[in-house]
């Protein structure tokens, strides 16, 4: 099996005394990965990020406490930099997440044009360094938007190749696709034909992507059977719902480390309620909507007014984008004038924790009496998951229609239109003054759906689907 994305498991810098050091990689995709492609043919293959990652890159290395291999591809900086910050942060990103101010964004030009060819370079890049392993016929794992040209790349290089390619992300309608240029849409889509099996979060995403592909010429499209036809090749198109490491959460919230930051949250909630939330510092997790509906939570609500405190644990992400640090930057200032308005020599309302620490987040998840999780759209969404699995305290799940953890979460949460600040505010009320035999009702319920699989089932997912593609005819 060879697993393939922009970033890897680990990532390697050197220490004091000059010897690589492997460090754990972040994101929900090594999370969810990481533990269940410990064997001995596992690969996987990313993008070196670091001077660690490019010393390693032309050999490969083993993952230390694992048999997996990771391998680096090298790409040129200014090359990467257009690959990830300018297409598919700045671009497919926004588009996939519906993120776009349409009167005013986006204007593609030069530099985009500029930006897609590093893009198409770095992708031809991941593709050439597959097409290295294919010696061994594995199934091939390529992971999100960063990667939608290599199927079709890879595909050429090796045409029997047995290839996945999996969306983290939502994928957007044929409408708003077309917001891309037309060259750009094209190649997208046809990248993705070129795997056996196209995998989505749910199965609205995927019917996005054939509605999409159904205008393209030479494929046929069959949208009650999930497929399309190119090429003489029939590619399946389906959704596997991501699941929760359990294990791996509950050793995190475990530790010596993290029972310190328990304390520290105890500290911050005092004897109020909390109200968590935790999330990426950008866009598409709705943070800003989320602090408005507390405010207007404490406007039409008083009597919550110094009862309650709202920890936001919020991660810093892709810096590099401008409109992430002006996304940022507004998150903070909003913060502190609702804090100026109704706090307390005793209460700050809303109180921000911006920092890259997963152990403080599962502390906090033992300890919320009602988590926010209100993305305008998202894949998925494992916060949503990962709090019910370790909350000790019956907490209630405000939940966004538009995450994909609804499907499996929704029927015991709070819903909510993420862009409604009325019914947001009063569904964090429901949440904190809801009885304690519905809370745990509730609580039990979403903890049950949560664990109901694993990570280790949703591979086996993707597997047995390239299976039953590849099956000879009878």
């Amino acid at each position: 099996m060879v697993v393939a994305s922009n970033r890897g498991p680990v990532s390697f810098e050197r220490d004091d005394d000059g010897k690589l050091v492997p460090h754990r990689g972040s994101g929900g995709l090594v999370t969810v990965l990481g533990g269940v492609l410990e064997r001995d043919d596992a690969t996987w293959v990313a993008a070196a990020v670091t001077e660690g990652d490019r010393e390693v890159a032309p050999r490969g290395r083993r993952v230390e406490g694992a048999a997996q291999r990771v391998r680096y591809v090298d790409i040129p900086e200014q090359v990467y930099d257009g690959y990830y910050n300018g297409i598919a942060n700045g671009v497919l990103w926004f588009v996939h997440h519906y993120l776009w101010d349409i009167a005013r964004t986006p204007s593609f030009g030069e530099q985009t044009e500029q930006e897609w060819t590093d893009y198409v370079e770095a992708n031809r890049a991941f593709a050439r360094a597959l097409a290295v392993e294919a010696k061994h016929d594995p199934v091939f794992l390529i992971q999100d938007y960063h990667l939608t040209l290599v199927p079709r790349m890879l595909r050429e290089l090796v045409p029997e190749a047995r290839i996945l390619h999996f969306s983290h992300t939502p994928f957007a309608g044929r409408t708003y696709l077309r917001t891309l240029p037309d060259d750009m849409r094209r190649s997208i889509l046809r990248g993705m034909l070129g795997a056996d099996v196209v995998g989505f979060q749910g199965r609205q995403w995927g019917e996005n992507f054939l509605l999409s592909v159904r205008e393209l010429d030479g494929v046929h499209v069959d949208i009650r059977a999930h497929r399309a036809e190119v090429d003489g090749r029939e590619v399946q198109v389906r959704s596997f719902p991501v699941a929760v490491g359990a294990q791996e959460i509950r050793e995190a919230a475990a530790s010596d480390r993290a029972k310190r930051a328990r304390t520290q949250v105890e500290k911050i909630r005092g004897d109020r309620k909390l109200l968590l939330r935790v999330d990426r510092l950008e866009p598409s997790k709705n943070i800003l909507r989320g602090f408005l509906a507390f405010e207007l939570l404490l406007q039409k609500h008083p009597g919550w007014r110094g009862r309650v405190v709202f920890l936001a644990l919020l991660s810093p992400s892709r810096e590099e984008v401008p409109a992430y640090r002006d996304y940022g930057a507004d998150c903070r200032a909003t913060a502190d004038r609702i804090n100026a308005a109704f706090g307390k020599e005793d209460w700050d309302p809303i109180v921000v924790k911006v920092q890259e620490n997963f152990t403080y987040a599962v502390a906090a998840y033992d300890q919320y009496d009602a988590m926010l999780v209100n993305p305008v759209h998202d894949g998925m969404n494992l916060v949503a998951m990962e709090g019910p699995v370790l909350n000790s305290r019956g907490g209630s799940l405000i939940l966004s229609r538009n995450a994909g953890a609804f499907g499996r979460l929704g029927r015991h949460a709070l819903a909510i239109n993420p862009f409604d600040l009325s019914e947001t505010a009063e569904a964090i009320h429901e949440a904190l003054e809801m009885p304690e035999e519905e809370r745990t009702r509730r609580a039990r319920g979403l903890q049950r759906s949560a664990l109901a699989h694993t990570p280790a089932t949703w591979l086996a997912g993707q597997l047995r689907a390239i299976d039953e593609v590849r099956a000879p005819a009878p």
